[in-house]
């Protein structure tokens, strides 16, 4: 390939030079943005290799500006930088780069993006009509292959599972994830109904761009029963009671140590518990069930509901105290209804991912399948998106989504695929041994979800597990 390499220090540029011609490459230096442009005018490239911290212009100025260019032939761009800074990478992808790099460059790293970039672009030259097709995609498709390298990009930064992000609001949200990565004395609530991805957002701010090998831990506040959450979250000292380990146990606290514990659903939390959760938030130290001496703890504390906690603290079901502790770092990720943009690019995310699982083609959405997909108002939020797509890769055939693979899924008035509603079901009869297992398998073991199927308290279904097992 014939590769324009633009950096403003001449001993990393040299470097740089000699390794890509050692590969095989032609390769023309420029020491600025505006050398590099005036080169563009008398050459062509298939790819401009660019620092993005240079003086007067930077990389995503040259991006800006070869855009604008009426080009015969468009080189793939890939910025890199000594700034290790997701807002920056984001910022450069958005502008319209291949790929990001961060110094010090590691060489297969960079063969590996050059292997791409020359497949990419052997496949604009077999395809001299692609502008013509490119017309008659929907406007997500038009996108769609950019913004799979954002995606791909952003995932390699984040250290966590690819995700998708399509909208403004949501990059917005990933943006203050990361500054919050940076603070780990800083505890963060993150709010947002049912199904929008709180988890994640609580993994972005873990592990930021750090690849972080630091633990993670999670726990349920709705999955544990009220009599064992002390000692799940605390640990326990020997002989604290009766059926408990000989030597003690150490809990979730100690399992965070150095890292983070994300205490999902945390508006159910026992109100036993909340002034002793108040206080390793305040004073970074807990005493374990049955134990007398301090134990000193250096954890990240994230948090997330999707209910009212104001509604809960006039309930007299949470300490205000606690939620304002909590609230030092918010989020609110908006439900999927609210950013429509994201609707048609998860929706072949997880298509994708689901055909590829079982052997099936799709890879891409008709436009009129495209309409009804963001018109629905999604009340289980992305995770019904994404149990509709896996039953549509399980249900159906063929390579392109279409309307009548689903349409028959999709209520007006609740959500498919999506978690039981909150109201309580009425029953005219006492529920069963029979009903809670029935209703436990159904809900794939998930105890608050088996709870508001059968229609009794969540205390009352642990109470019943309790004289089941005894």
């Amino acid at each position: 390939m014939h590769i324009l390499l633009v950096d403003d220090d001449a001993q990393g540029r040299s470097f740089l030079a000699e390794y890509l011609q050692l590969l095989g490459h032609l390769v023309t230096p420029a020491d600025s943005v505006d050398s590099a442009l005036r080169i563009t005018e008398e050459h062509s490239f298939e790819l401009v290799l660019s620092d993005i911290a240079m003086p007067e212009k930077s990389g995503i100025d040259l991006i800006y500006a070869l855009q604008a260019k009426a080009l015969e032939h468009r080189p793939d761009i890939v910025l890199y930088t000594g700034h290790v800074d997701l807002q920056l990478a984001i910022d450069a992808l958005r502008a319209g780069a291949f790929d990001y790099m961060t110094k010090p460059i590691k060489l297969d790293e960079l063969t590996s993006i050059l292997e791409r970039v020359a497949a990419h672009q052997n496949i604009r030259l077999s395809a001299p009509d692609h502008g013509h097709k490119h017309r008659h995609k929907s406007s997500f498709q038009r996108k769609e292959e950019h913004l799979q390298e954002v995606q791909d990009m952003f995932s390699r930064l984040a250290g966590v599972e690819r995700i998708g992000i399509f909208s403004e609001k949501m990059w917005d949200v990933v943006h203050q994830a990361e500054q919050y990565h940076t603070d780990r004395s800083m505890p963060v609530l993150i709010q947002g109904e049912t199904g929008v991805g709180k988890e994640i957002i609580a993994k972005i701010i873990h592990y930021g761009t750090e690849h972080s090998s630091l633990p993670f831990v999670d726990i349920n506040c709705t999955a544990i029963s009220p009599t064992l959450f002390e000692s799940e979250l605390f640990g326990y000292e020997s002989g604290a009671f009766t059926g408990g380990v000989r030597q003690g146990k150490k809990g979730k606290l100690d399992m965070a140590m150095g890292g983070t514990l994300f205490l999902d659903e945390i508006a159910e939390i026992p109100v036993e518990l909340q002034a002793k959760l108040l206080r390793v938030i305040e004073e970074r130290q807990f005493y374990r069930v049955g134990g007398l001496r301090k134990n000193k703890t250096d954890i990240r504390i994230i948090a997330a509901t999707n209910l009212d906690f104001e509604k809960r603290i006039q309930e007299g079901l949470f300490r205000k105290d606690l939620y304002y502790r909590l609230k030092v770092g918010h989020i609110t990720i908006p439900p999927l209804r609210e950013r429509q943009e994201d609707i048609a690019g998860l929706a072949l995310l997880f298509l994708r991912k689901f055909s590829k699982k079982r052997g099936k083609q799709f890879e891409s959405i008709h436009p009129q399948a495209e309409k009804r997909l963001v018109s629905y108002h999604w009340p289980g939020n992305v995770r019904e998106l994404k149990n509709l797509m896996e039953w549509v890769s399980f249900m159906h055939d063929g390579t392109e989504l279409l309307e009548k693979h689903f349409v028959k899924q999709l209520s007006p008035q609740k959500p498919c695929f999506s978690t039981p509603e909150k109201k309580r079901v009425e029953r005219k009869r006492p529920v069963s041994n029979a009903d809670i297992l029935a209703a436990l398998e159904e809900c794939g073991g998930n105890k608050t979800k088996a709870s508001q199927l059968l229609g009794i308290a969540l205390r009352t279904l642990y109470y019943r597990l309790d004289k089941m097992a005894s």
